[in-house]
């Protein structure tokens, strides 16, 4: 089941009170600020909760250290927050940007009209049923000098509410990126944060696998395929791609192999195994500089279809990660 189908199911349950034991906040013992090496941007977080930064691109702070995967799942676990800042220079109008970075079901949402830091913005307002109560959380879209500045805070257990005071406090403190970004120190600043070595299960539609705790899920939806999702790090031409395709009126592998091969690159395609079916793997370059591997799988009739990609200069990093995510695929 994908984020977005289980938003979907989530929206529509009617947990009873009583049920489980209330979920109490973290409480917040005071306040830094983070402002970026790279471009300037800054915004305050609660001083005791644990955080991360992709300098140029994102800081990342949760109330509960090691509660990451909650919000890749959106299952049981912690009842923990999250805040999250990125910036990114896109020239993408903003109310296509927004529908695709959204991940939940339609029905969770609620947008409105409201500002960042004096700048007009958008606000997407999101809720459903979780294990232990209430999961809700917004996300402020903003656009200045060509950077789509987002500000998202999210917390499970019913204890949303309890953060109003920080996170009025919160997005008051958002300065926006600079368009002349200041000359940083060579020694302090690092370049995309490699996958981390810690891996997380996360749950698709109809299967699972395991990626690295500091990539993001981002929902899809692929022309014809019943759903998808990307699992990306802060390398956007690194990723692993999952789509899950209707194969009731065709499911005979070397069938749907002979005519995708045009697809991916022409090769033959090799037989292999996927979550312990029998598969085919494409691999192809489909621009320079760039590698694919693509595995295709038939099970209760659907198609799933897994793509692996990465730049070359970065395939001694990533390779084996995606071999291991190849490597843990269950059908579920």
């Amino acid at each position: 089941m994908t984020i977005r189908d289980l938003a979907r199911v989530c929206f529509f349950c009617v947990v009873l009170s009583g049920c489980t034991k209330k979920a109490e906040p973290v409480p917040i013992t005071g306040w830094e600020r983070y402002t970026d090496p790279v471009r300037g941007f800054s915004i305050e977080y609660p001083a005791n909760w644990s955080h991360r930064s992709i300098p140029g691109e994102h800081f990342y702070a949760i109330s509960i250290a090691g509660a990451e995967q909650r919000f890749v799942e959106y299952g049981e676990g912690p009842a923990a927050a999250k805040l999250e800042m990125r910036v990114v220079k896109t020239a993408t109008p903003l109310d296509q940007y927004i529908k695709e970075d959204k991940v939940f079901a339609d029905e969770a949402y609620k947008q409105e009209q409201t500002t960042l830091a004096g700048v007009p913005a958008t606000k997407l307002s999101y809720q459903f049923e979780a294990p232990d109560g209430m999961f809700k959380g917004f996300k402020v879209y903003a656009v200045k000098d060509s950077f789509v500045t987002t500000v998202e805070f999210a917390a499970f257990g019913g204890t949303f509410d309890a953060y109003t005071s920080a996170v009025d406090r919160i997005l008051r403190s958002v300065t926006f990126p600079q368009v002349q970004a200041p000359a940083p120190r060579v020694d302090t600043v690092k370049g995309p944060e490699p996958p981390s070595t810690t891996f997380v299960r996360a749950r698709g539609s109809g299967y699972s696998l395991e990626i690295p705790d500091n990539f993001r899920v981002k929902g899809i939806n692929a022309q014809g395929a019943l759903g998808g999702s990307e699992y990306l790090g802060s390398r956007l031409d690194c990723t692993i791609r999952v789509d899950v395709l209707d194969a009731s009126k065709q499911s005979k592998l070397d069938k749907i192999a002979a005519d995708n091969r045009g697809a991916f690159g022409g090769g033959a395609p090799q037989k292999t195994k996927l979550g312990g079916v029998d598969a085919v793997l494409f691999s192809y370059s489909p621009q320079k500089g760039i590698q694919r591997q693509v595995y295709l799988a038939v099970k209760d009739a659907k198609l799933y279809r897994v793509f692996l990609t990465w730049n070359k200069q970065e395939e001694a990093t990533y390779k084996p990660v995606f071999e291991r995510a190849v490597a843990s695929f269950k059908f579920e």
